[in-house]
C-alpha cells in the first residue's frame, strides 16, 4: 500500500507534464486598423491554434448569445450571423454551412475555433481583413476590402484548380482492435477490405496518373474522424471507404454504395448504425450523431453530392457487370466516416459476410480482384466525366 501511495504523486506529475507539453494557453492581442491595441483573446494550442470566440467577439463589441446546454454560440459581425456548435467541424454563416479543418470544442464555457479557419472565413464574409502575426501573437484588423471573392462549399465551379483529379484516398474500413463484421467461417471484414483496397490502389497506380493513398495499409485501428481528416490533409479529390455488410439473417446478399445523407429507410439506418458502432472503441468522443450534425454535414457537402452520386452509380454499374450477386443500388445514410470529407465521397458495401455463399466468394482472391477491377473502371469513367 505504501508503494502505491508513493507512486501516485509521480503518476500525476507525469500526467501533468504530458498535458503541459500537449496543450499550451495564452492570449492573442487584437490590433485595430489604427494599429491600436483594443483587447486580448484567449487561445489554446493543441497541435494548432484555437481562439476563444467568446473573448474575440467581446473585444470587437459584437453581440453574442451562448447556450451551454446545447453547446452553441451565435455571434453577429455586423449583418453576418455565425452559429458555432461544439464537437463539430461545421459552422453556419447566414444559413449556409462551412467546414473547418478541425472540430470546435468548449472549455470552461468558452468556445474554441481553429484560428486560421476563423480568420479566413471572417475575411471572406465580412469584407474586413483579419490577419494573424504569430511572431507577435496578434490579430490585425485591416481596412474594409471590396469585392473579395467568397468561396462557399457550393461554389465549386469557380475553383477549377480544386477539380484537378490527382489524388484518391482509399479507406479500408475497421482494422486493429476493430474487426468489423465477422462471417460464419471467421472471416473478418477488416481483412477483406484491406486486401481489396491494396488491389485497387495497385491498379490505379499502374494505369492512371493519379496519386493513391490508403488511410491504412496494415492491420491498425484508426478513428473514424481521423480518416476524413487524413483525406482532407492530403487534399484528396475522391474518398472511397470500403466495407462488407452483415445481417442477423443469412439470406441477404449483394453489393451497395452509400452517400452521406439521412437514411431513408430502416435498412439503410441499420447499416449506418453498424458501421458507426466503432465509436464505442474511441472513448465515446461522439456520444451520438445528432440530426443537426448530419444535416450540417449534408449541407456542407451539397457542392460535392452530384459528383458523389455519379460515382456511386458508376460503381454499382461496373460491379454488376463482373460479379454474380445482387445489385442493391445506391442508398443514403449517416456514416461518421464520410462526415467532414471535403471531396466527393462514397462508402461501398462489397457484399454480405453473413451470407455463407457470399462469405465464400469474399474469401476468394479472384472475386476480390474482380471487385477491385470494377471500382477501378468506375474511377476511370468518373475521371472522364470530370475531364468532359
Amino acid at each position: 500500500m505504501k508503494l502505491f501511495k508513493s507512486i501516485y504523486p509521480i503518476f500525476y506529475y507525469l500526467l501533468f507534464i504530458s498535458w503541459c507539453f500537449a496543450s499550451t494557453q495564452g492570449t492573442i492581442k487584437i490590433i485595430d486598423s489604427n494599429n491600436l491595441l483594443i483587447g486580448k483573446a484567449n487561445y489554446i494550442k493543441e497541435h494548432k491554434y484555437y481562439i476563444s470566440v467568446n473573448n474575440f467577439s467581446d473585444v470587437l463589441l459584437n453581440k453574442n448569445f451562448t447556450n451551454n446546454n446545447t453547446e452553441k454560440i451565435v455571434i453577429y459581425f455586423g449583418d453576418t450571423k455565425i452559429k458555432i456548435t461544439a464537437n463539430t467541424s461545421f459552422v453556419i454563416i447566414n444559413d449556409k454551412a462551412y467546414q473547418l479543418q478541425n472540430n470546435v470544442f468548449q472549455r470552461k464555457g468558452e468556445y474554441y475555433v481553429p484560428l486560421d479557419d476563423l480568420l479566413t472565413l471572417l475575411t471572406q464574409q465580412t469584407n474586413t481583413d483579419y490577419s494573424m502575426d504569430y511572431a507577435s501573437m496578434s490579430i490585425s484588423l485591416g481596412s474594409v476590402i471590396q469585392n473579395i471573392p467568397i468561396v462557399e462549399t457550393t461554389d465549386l465551379n469557380k475553383e477549377k484548380k480544386k477539380w484537378q483529379f490527382d489524388t484518391i484516398i482509399i479507406d479500408p474500413g475497421h482494422g486493429g482492435k476493430d474487426p468489423g463484421s465477422v462471417g460464419y467461417k471467421g472471416t473478418k471484414e477488416k481483412d477483406i477490405v484491406l486486401d481489396v483496397s491494396k488491389r485497387l490502389a495497385r491498379k490505379i497506380q499502374k494505369n492512371l496518373r493519379v496519386k493513391t493513398i490508403l488511410t491504412r495499409d496494415e492491420d491498425v485501428f484508426i478513428r473514424l474522424q481521423d480518416r476524413t481528416k487524413f483525406a482532407n490533409t492530403n487534399e484528396g479529390d475522391l474518398f472511397i471507404s470500403l466495407h462488407v455488410n452483415s445481417h442477423e439473417s443469412k439470406k441477404p446478399y449483394g453489393f451497395e454504395t452509400y452517400l452521406l445523407r439521412p437514411g431513408r429507410n430502416q435498412e439503410a439506418i441499420n447499416v449506418a448504425l453498424r458501421e458507426n458502432a466503432v465509436i464505442e472503441l474511441e472513448g465515446n468522443k461522439f456520444e451520438k450523431l445528432t440530426d443537426e450534425q448530419l444535416i450540417q454535414a449534408t449541407i456542407a457537402q451539397s457542392g460535392f453530392v452530384q459528383y458523389s452520386e455519379k460515382f456511386a452509380a458508376l460503381i454499382q454499374e461496373e460491379i454488376d457487370k463482373r460479379v454474380q450477386s445482387r445489385n442493391r443500388g445506391v442508398k443514403q445514410a449517416g456514416f461518421y466516416v464520410l462526415m467532414g470529407a471535403s471531396m466527393p465521397n462514397v462508402l461501398i458495401e462489397l457484399g454480405y459476410i453473413s451470407n455463407p455463399n457470399e462469405e465464400k466468394k469474399l474469401n476468394s482472391s479472384s472475386y476480390r480482384d474482380m471487385l477491385a477491377t470494377s471500382i477501378y473502371y468506375a474511377i476511370l469513367k468518373y475521371q472522364k466525366i470530370l475531364n468532359d
